[in-house]
């Protein structure tokens, strides 16, 4: 995100109207207020500006969507120092070019990571989530509970964990402990 503003800042974006969004990986646009922020910031002969194009839509449809709708409004579309007119075929030729690699470089690493858990799962080093509690625990806490010794609440705060998992712990499937 550093690298980004700076980037941003040099390219003479105000600090002011840099907006970021935080822990999104940006393959969905679900919920990324800073692009929201930032589109509803812009009006006639503005220019959005991003650093890179996956950053700011990772498939076609997604940049197809947003360029046509800054188009409408009449603003523009920078990407680094250069801008680009989405009502120019040669503009729009050439980020809808960019826009089908951002896909397509997306999809590459979907692929090599589901590639790389069926090796790993394969190999034996794909086990998924490991249980917060070790066995002989989840084994004293079912027969604790179901002896009416203590209530999920205590077992909770004995364990240092959610009662959430002392539910699952007691109603879950036994093969899932």
């Amino acid at each position: 995100m550093i690298i980004q503003t700076e980037q941003l800042l040099t390219l003479g974006v105000p600090e002011d109207r840099i907006y970021i969004d935080h822990g999104f990986s940006g393959t969905t646009r679900r919920n990324r207020a800073g692009l929201d922020q930032a589109l509803a910031a812009m009006w006639d002969g503005s220019v959005f500006t991003v650093t890179k194009f996956d950053r700011f839509a990772r498939n076609m449809a997604e940049a197809n969507e947003i360029l046509t709708g800054l188009s409408g409004r009449g603003v523009l579309f920078g990407l680094g120092a250069s801008v680009y007119d989405w009502n120019d075929p040669f503009g729009q030729l050439f980020l809808q070019t960019l826009a089908m690699v951002a896909e397509f470089e997306a999809n590459l690493g979907h692929l090599r990571t589901r590639e790389g858990m069926t090796l790993a799962k394969t190999d034996g080093k794909l086990k998924g989530k490991q249980p917060k509690l070790p066995e002989p625990a989840r084994r004293s806490i079912r027969r604790r509970y179901a002896a009416g010794e203590v209530s999920l609440a205590d077992l909770a705060t004995e364990y240092s964990v959610g009662r959430s998992t002392i539910h699952r712990i007691i109603h879950g499937p036994e093969t899932s402990r």
